[in-house]
């Protein structure tokens, strides 16, 4: 955990420790008998005792309940990323479905210099390739929609990843911070990894760029 981070944590438990304190005192003052001028020393440490008890407790339970929360939202960008990838696989999956239409009836477009057929379209870079060879596939206004579709959603899903690891990040910060870092086996709070998985930026080709 870095140095900064430990600082904020520290500063946050004496701060609850210190509202902790006070409250005991407030306790303790209400309840001291009123022929007494001050507050007996016994009860000045027992308060401060109680106090910084007191302020561990809240800040374990404030803690516990936001890693708790945050913990819930690493699921839901999990399922989100999932969510989003099988809408681009069934994007990719028309896009097949239309160079497959195409190629059975021109095959010198749709095959490479050794007479092999293209493959599978893998992403929007590629398939915007195959319409721009194809006149017919470049004016057809659906064909230009579903490579639109293909390209919002390979954005969809980046963004979707790099929020799920900023919850990572936030989540795994948060559990290895005190005080909550001498509790985190104990409420079974484990550090979540990173999404490594992300989609790399199609490489332009000069057919592409039309050089």
């Amino acid at each position: 955990m870095k140095k900064g981070n430990v600082f904020v944590s520290l500063l946050k438990l004496f701060g609850v420790c210190i509202l902790g304190w006070l409250i005991w005192v407030f306790i303790f003052s209400a309840f001291t008998p009123d022929e007494l001028e001050i507050v007996p020393d016994s009860f000045v440490r027992l308060s401060v005792i109680l106090g910084l008890a007191t302020g561990f407790v809240i800040a374990i339970g404030l803690d516990y309940n936001s890693a708790t929360r945050k913990r819930n939202q690493l699921k839901a960008s999990a399922s989100n990323i999932l969510i989003v990838e099988e809408r681009g696989l069934s994007l990719l999956e028309k896009a097949n479905r239309v160079v497959e239409k195409y190629s059975s009836h021109e095959k010198d477009v749709f095959a490479d210099t050794n007479g092999r057929h293209v493959k599978p379209v893998k992403d929007a870079g590629h398939f915007q390739h195959l319409i721009e060879s194809y006149p017919e596939l470049k004016s057809n206004t659906n064909i230009l929609e579903l490579l639109d579709q293909i390209k919002s959603c390979e954005n969809n899903i980046m963004n979707v990843k790099l929020t799920y690891n900023s919850n990572v990040q936030s989540y795994n910060t948060l559990i290895n911070s005190l005080p909550l870092s001498l509790f985190k086996r104990f409420f079974k709070f484990s550090e979540a990894e990173y999404y490594q998985k992300m989609t790399a930026a199609t490489e332009l080709t000069d057919e592409m760029l039309g050089l």
